[in-house]
């Protein structure tokens, strides 16, 4: 599975994701980077800022 894959299997999930879960899913060191990967190609992700002070992130594909 891509980290693109796995980025979108996390962000739509029902409780979506921080971004300490894409760091532990990802290899990658830049979790906000595969993010803004995903809102070039058309997804609409939407934050939400958490009384812990964590933002959850949510995805919405592209309409086609």
């Amino acid at each position: 599975m891509t980290q693109e894959a796995k980025l979108i299997k996390l962000l739509t999930r029902k409780q979506g994701c921080t971004s300490v879960d894409i760091a532990k899913c990802l290899p990658s060191v830049s979790p906000h980077r595969r993010i803004s990967d995903l809102k070039d190609k058309g997804w609409t992700i939407l934050k939400k800022k958490r009384d812990d002070g964590l933002t959850t992130y949510f995805g919405k594909p592209p309409k086609k």
